[in-house]
C-alpha cells in the first residue's frame, strides 16, 4: 500500500513537471514581452546595420520563435545569418541550420566595436535581478540602437 501511494505521488509530481503549452515563463514576464515589441520595431536597423559595409559591425544573431516539444514553442538564438529565397537561414549553437522568416524574429543583436547593440529581451532580463552583472551588461552599449 505504501509502494503504491508513493507510486502515485511520484506519478503526479512528473504530471506537474510536465511540458505546458506556450512559452518558457519568463517570455510571459511582461518587461519581456515588451523588449520583444520593442526588438519588432526596431528590427529595420538591425537589417540596415546587416547589410551595410560597416567593418564596425559584426556577430550578427537573431532570436527567433521555434516550435518546441517542451513548450509549443521557445526561443532560440541564430548566427550566420544568410538570405534564401523567401526567408533566412540561421545557425543554432550546435551548428544545425534552421529556415525561418522575418515574422520569426523575437530579438536581435550585432557587435558594433566592441559591444552589443539591440538584445532587447537581454536587457530587460538584466532588469529583472539584483544580482551584479557588470560584467555581462559592459557587453552591450547604454543604447540599444546605433
Amino acid at each position: 500500500m505504501i509502494r503504491r501511494s508513493a507510486l502515485a505521488l511520484l506519478v503526479l509530481a512528473i504530471a506537474g513537471c510536465s511540458p505546458t503549452p506556450g512559452s518558457p515563463a519568463l517570455y510571459k514576464d511582461r518587461g519581456v514581452q515588451n523588449a520583444v515589441s520593442e526588438a519588432r520595431q526596431a528590427l529595420p536597423v538591425f537589417f540596415q546595420a546587416w547589410q551595410s559595409d560597416n567593418e564596425a559591425y559584426s556577430d550578427f544573431r537573431v532570436t527567433v520563435i521555434m516550435p518546441s516539444s517542451a513548450y509549443g514553442r521557445d526561443y532560440e538564438e541564430l548566427r550566420n545569418i544568410r538570405r534564401e529565397y523567401t526567408g533566412f537561414i540561421g545557425e543554432t549553437s550546435g551548428g544545425s541550420e534552421v529556415p525561418f522568416l522575418t515574422a520569426d524574429i523575437a530579438d536581435w543583436r550585432f557587435t558594433d566595436g566592441e559591444r552589443y547593440r539591440g538584445g532587447f529581451t537581454r536587457r530587460a532580463m538584466f532588469d529583472m535581478t539584483d544580482a551584479e552583472i557588470p560584467n555581462l551588461r559592459d557587453q552591450y552599449h547604454e543604447d540599444p540602437l546605433p
